[in-house]
């Protein structure tokens, strides 16, 4: 799904440099705290399609987040962001192994797939349980994990984003 080499890496890499949008990098904490914001949302959401919107919008920013601070720029596009903190390896090694460990540990399906060892395939995961709720009616949507397990998800990977950000 994402690119596999350096070489296709710089490639998807210069198709997203027109989605990127610079901003100053100290606003990076605006998209945190509207991260968190639209986490709380979810959370407290009795609409299990608007509550998984919210929460998979609340990764996003986090992601957008880490984009600015670093980077000096956002992106609208989904995949760009994480063509992004690819490239620019801005998710530390360690972050990464901590959110892989956090993921392997669940013993459930949190997603309509088992959940990636892969940090950025479990984003994408979580993107396509939300276009599920969105774009399917109930009985098609075939989902093995609750909203609130998605969630929560959700919300151990911001937590552990955010850390690497401070």
């Amino acid at each position: 799904m994402f690119p596999k080499t350096k070489e296709k890496l710089d490639k998807e890499y210069e198709k997203c440099r027109k989605s990127f949008v610079a901003v100053n990098k100290e606003s990076y904490i605006h998209y945190k705290n509207e991260a968190y914001s639209d986490l709380q949302s979810a959370e407290n959401d009795s609409s299990e399609k608007w509550a998984i919107t919210k929460a998979y919008q609340a990764l996003f920013l986090m992601c957008n987040a880490l984009l600015v601070k670093n980077s000096g720029y956002y992106s609208k596009d989904h995949s760009c962001i994480i063509i992004a903190l690819l490239k620019n390896n801005i998710v530390t090694e360690g972050t990464l192994n901590k959110i892989n460990d956090t993921l392997k540990e669940k013993k459930k399906l949190l997603t309509e797939f088992e959940p990636k060892d892969n940090f950025f395939e479990e984003i994408s995961n979580i993107r396509i349980t939300r276009n599920r709720y969105l774009y399917l009616p109930e009985t098609e949507r075939k989902l093995k994990s609750s909203p609130k397990a998605i969630i929560e998800e959700v919300r151990e990977i911001i937590n552990i984003l955010s850390e690497e950000e401070e």
